[in-house]
């Protein structure tokens, strides 16, 4: 175990400096440096890599959200060589000319400006689809070939997902142009059974699915992701917080990547060195929207009335108060709430009501965002950890 690089670090409220990591560990992204091939993730990093290497047209990789499908569709075009074009696609609720000029981007054909104001910015299907096969003919004297990466595919509508059909019948002599990869949620596979996505079920060669990790395969993973930030073992996840990790998470990798990082700031606030159940505990709780009482923060020990410690994940109890001082504090409210009536009642009968026009806008959820256990989830799976044998 190694101690923070310096004084300096210490000050820092940024963990990354106090555990003296190069980079955030558990981002959320799709950066295949942090790729980790546990037993599912190779099988599945296997087979399509090699669904790909046959030249075949269209591929399917199903998971639940958060178990790193788009990762892994990285890691794997990236080990393809530089004679790769690639298209990414995360925007399930685009229109087909839409997808069509985002391929043309990616693939380098255009920029976004001329998207935006060039010659195909009006351009229809049939046009833009001449264009792109112009190009995809063109990979063919370089040995080159293109891979478009359909993500969130359970969210295209039936016109778009027959226009992906279409684009799996360029070919030349007898070699298809373009590789098409749906990565998708299982719901994926009930809406390709239907009657309207007959054809295009029928033109998927490979089928794979990703499943979560292992409770053993977390913590390889926690460990991976710490080495490629840091390089070096200066912080460590004892044995029962990976335990708690993996049962929270699910083994979805994106979710044992936000409960890892606020572990690790919980760690950061009480300067440890080894991540404790504890401080899981401390962060499930936070990230469910769980929080003490008086404005404590979590991760911390608060000191009660006689400077003794109470630990951060008991609950805190207020002191008692004299019955003389409950009585006097009692009656000053019934002083105050008459007061306030009083005030109230001339208002109403001397001025305007104070009714809003229109009720106040409610705040929508933001895209995309992370379905974390719920404040009641956290407690329920605590309280069955503990009553398990050897369980605390």
């Amino acid at each position: 175990m190694q101690p923070p690089e310096s004084l300096q670090a210490l000050a820092d409220p940024i963990y990354e400096a106090f555990y003296g990591l190069r980079e955030q560990p558990f981002a959320i992204s799709t950066d295949p440096r942090f790729l980790f091939l546990s037993s599912p993730h190779r099988r599945a990093y296997d087979e399509l890599r090699t669904g790909l290497l046959r030249d075949e047209s269209l591929l399917l990789l199903t998971g639940e959200t958060g178990s790193g499908k788009t990762t892994l569709c990285r890691g794997v075009i990236g080990s393809l060589g530089d004679r790769t074009f690639s298209s990414i696609l995360h925007q399930p609720y685009m229109t087909g000319p839409e997808m069509l000029r985002l391929i043309l981007r990616d693939f380098g054909l255009v920029s976004r400006e001329e998207l935006r104001r060039g010659v195909l910015a009006g351009a229809d299907v049939p046009q833009l689809l001449d264009v792109l096969e112009s190009f995809l003919r063109s990979l063919v004297a370089i040995e080159s070939r293109a891979i478009v990466v359909l993500d969130e595919a359970q969210s295209l509508s039936p016109t778009l997902l027959d226009e992906v059909r279409m684009l799996t019948a360029f070919e030349r002599d007898g070699k298809r142009l373009v590789q098409i990869v749906m990565c998708g949620q299982p719901m994926l596979l009930n809406t390709l059974k239907t009657e309207p996505m007959y054809a295009l079920n029928e033109r998927i060669t490979r089928r794979v699915a990703l499943m979560p990790l292992s409770r053993d395969e977390v913590e390889a993973y926690i460990n991976h992701r710490l080495t490629v930030a840091g390089g070096a073992p200066t912080v460590s996840f004892q044995g029962e917080a990976i335990h708690l990790i993996a049962e929270l998470s699910r083994g979805l990798p994106r979710r044992v990547n936000v409960l890892c990082d606020r572990t690790l700031q919980e760690g950061r606030i009480q300067g440890a060195m080894s991540i404790t159940a504890a401080l899981v505990k401390r962060a499930a709780k936070a990230l469910a929207g769980q929080h003490p009482a008086g404005g404590a923060v979590l991760g911390s020990d608060a000191e009660g009335p006689a400077g003794d410690v109470i630990p951060a994940d008991e609950p805190i109890v207020a002191p008692s108060r004299p019955p003389w001082r409950i009585a006097a504090v009692a009656g000053a409210l019934v002083l105050a709430g008459v007061a306030a009536y009083h005030l109230y009642a001339r208002s109403v009968l001397t001025g305007d009501l104070g009714v809003p026009d229109a009720p106040a806008p409610v705040a929508a959820e933001a895209p995309g965002a992370l379905p974390l256990p719920t404040a009641a989830e956290v407690d329920l799976l605590l309280k069955e950890l503990a009553s398990r044998p050897g369980g605390g």
